[in-house]
């Protein structure tokens, strides 16, 4: 299984003068632990990834330096979605993950468990609870949100090629945006199967999460 890390950020959110796949923890930049990770599944053929390429160097330096083998580079484009398509057009097996470098606390037991629950599913997402009130409104609130019915989605996600092209391709014919691969999926009317994520899955967005994962990265 062909996989697509995601990349080519840039880390604004996370107020890093530097893009934030280039962090260093205990002298390894998160990019490396999610690499080291998605390859050690055995389903895992080749890691498709998104590129900032003003920063070319800086990432064959580091699959370099860690020995990461079947490493494909892909330009990044200018949004999530238009990096996925670029390396979704490399992409050649049956199914294919997708994994961002912003999330380095997968663990083993739970990239597998995502691709055991793709062999019979379109799609595969892992989300978790939202454990917070959440409503809807500008300055005031206009609408109730049932808690119960809502997902935190989590990456990595697991779809069927073929169809995940296809509804890529309608997305740019229809000028539509979306912001995770799931949503569009479904958008596009594919079933999405729903899985359990991880709490310790975070996905690294603010300085509090850049300092969070760092201190776990160390236990």
């Amino acid at each position: 299984m062909d996989v697509i890390l995601l990349a080519a950020g840039v880390g604004k959110r996370a107020k890093l003068n530097f893009p934030k796949q280039f962090y260093k923890i205990n002298g390894k930049p998160f990019l490396v632990y999610s690499m080291e990770k998605l390859l050690k599944c055995a389903e895992v053929t080749r890691l498709l990834v998104t590129c900032q390429p003003e920063y070319m160097d800086e990432y064959k330096r580091y699959v370099d330096e860690y020995d990461i083998p079947n490493v494909v580079y892909v330009k990044g484009g200018s949004t999530r979605q238009e990096s996925v398509f670029n390396a979704l057009q490399m992409v050649n097996t049956e199914k294919v993950m997708i994994h961002e470098a912003a999330r380095p606390l997968i663990s083993q037991d739970f990239i597998q468990e995502i691709v055991d629950a793709a062999n019979h599913e379109d799609a595969v997402v892992p989300t978790i609870p939202i454990k917070f009130t959440v409503s809807k409104g500008g300055d005031y609130m206009t609408d109730e949100l049932v808690r119960s019915e809502l997902h935190n989605v989590q990456l990595p996600q697991v779809f069927n090629t073929s169809l995940l092209k296809q509804y890529h391709q309608k997305a740019i014919d229809d000028n539509y945006l979306s912001t995770e691969d799931g949503s569009l999926f479904f958008h596009y009317g594919g079933k999405v199967r729903f899985v359990e994520g991880r709490e310790s899955n975070i996905k690294i967005t603010t300085p509090l999460d850049v300092e969070l994962v760092n201190k776990l990265l160390k236990f």
